[in-house]
């Protein structure tokens, strides 16, 4: 394994095959963005895909102290992106119920990608619909378009229609409401072993949902969370806990002024703390063709304050001798953003350029339209 071997298998497409259950749509007319997926397929690259993955699914924290999983990491051990069907390194032993979770977050990173790339939603505007019963999982925005989505995904082809009828049940289950969705889809994704197809079902059944996440105090909330994330993403806990209660009180005061000075009094509470890592070198700064970045190198996938021996898992080496390290970060204008507590320009300060940037070192980084960046690297043990 070479780096440049490594950078190959990143940039490497897959295909998907894609379902579309035709009688779930109004009309049996699927939406006009997908209608051609089911001759086309869905076709990512593995460094997308490992982005998504990476910066879709950081847990918004708890505490100050709560870092999050590094799924990037962990996914570049656990998937085969060497073969010709993406899944799961056949020699790969996990526990069922962190297959469960991996699988659930797979189907995540591939549901946002497939959203993103087909309707061009705002990849900061997707983010999962707080509340609890039954309902969709994720929402997002463009341009005067509301897009309710479900996102799923499992290990066992066998499950894939289980999942689309409990998307139908959750629909049913909001009969009462009046307010619908410009897009409504299930987004089902089977990836099993790296020796069997995996494959994508798409539906979509009738639905009500909240038309309270969809207004002007909407859209800032979920800045905040998927801020939050990014925060988590880049190793900043005590930042993405101040982003996050922010995005809490505004649910329930709906006062942005309220909002903005509770941030400020939780940023100067722990400024010294985000201070310091930097001064620790937790968090370093980066600069690429004049623009610059802040973030860290890791090279583990589970914080060891939250390891319990069921998430303790082998993973295969990914080469012999050598140690993977995942570059996690965000533009500097961003974070400098985020900490400032300026959250009524949000909206006007997140949209970036996606493209792709290499080093003198053969080391490639991808950057979203979020602003957040990641790269690779392999050094010698």
């Amino acid at each position: 394994m070479t780096q440049q071997k490594l950078q190959a298998l990143l940039d490497k497409p897959f295909t998907i095959p894609v379902v579309i259950d035709n009688d779930t749509f109004p009309n049996s007319t699927p939406y006009q963005q997908i209608n051609t997926l089911n001759q086309a397929g869905f076709t990512f690259t593995a460094r997308e895909l490992l982005h998504a993955i990476g910066s879709k699914t950081a847990a918004l924290p708890a505490n100050n102290q709560d870092e999050c999983v590094n799924a990037a990491f962990l996914y570049s051990h656990i998937l085969d992106f060497s073969g010709q069907n993406l899944g799961y390194k056949t020699d790969l032993v996990m526990d069922s119920d962190l297959q469960t979770n991996r699988s659930n977050e797979i189907g995540i990173g591939i549901g946002c990608l497939l959203v993103n790339k087909q309707f061009n939603v705002n990849w900061d505007t997707l983010e999962s619909i707080k509340g609890q019963g039954k309902r969709f999982d994720y929402r997002a925005t463009n341009v005067g378009q509301n897009y309710a989505y479900e996102f799923k995904g499992t290990k066992h082809r066998g499950k894939q229609n289980e999942q689309v009828q409990n998307g139908l049940e959750k629909k049913t289950e909001m009969h009462d409401r009046n307010e619908n969705y410009d897009v409504e889809l299930i987004i089902s994704t089977f990836l099993g072993p790296a020796n069997q197809q995996p494959r994508i079902i798409l539906a979509d059944p009738p639905f009500q949902g909240f038309e309270d996440e969809f207004t002007e105090d909407a859209e800032t909330i979920y800045s905040l969370r998927h801020l939050s994330r990014l925060a988590q993403f880049i190793g900043n806990p005590p930042l993405g806990r101040i982003l996050y209660m922010q995005s809490r009180e505004l649910i329930e005061k709906k006062n942005i002024d309220q909002i903005q000075e509770l941030g400020e009094r939780l940023y100067l509470k722990e400024i010294r703390v985000i201070e310091n890592l930097f001064e620790t070198k937790k968090l370093i700064p980066l600069n690429f063709e004049n623009t610059n970045y802040v973030g860290r190198w890791i090279s583990y996938w589970q914080p060891q304050r939250k390891l319990t021996r069921k998430q303790v898992f082998e993973m295969p080496e990914i080469a012999a001798n050598k140690r993977l390290e995942v570059f996690q970060g965000v533009r500097r204008d961003l974070y400098e953003l985020m900490t400032n507590n300026e959250i009524t320009d949000l909206k006007s300060k997140l949209r970036y350029e996606r493209t792709k940037i290499q080093t003198p070192e053969n080391i490639e980084f991808m950057t979203f339209t979020d602003g957040s960046i990641m790269g690779y690297r392999l050094l010698d043990v």
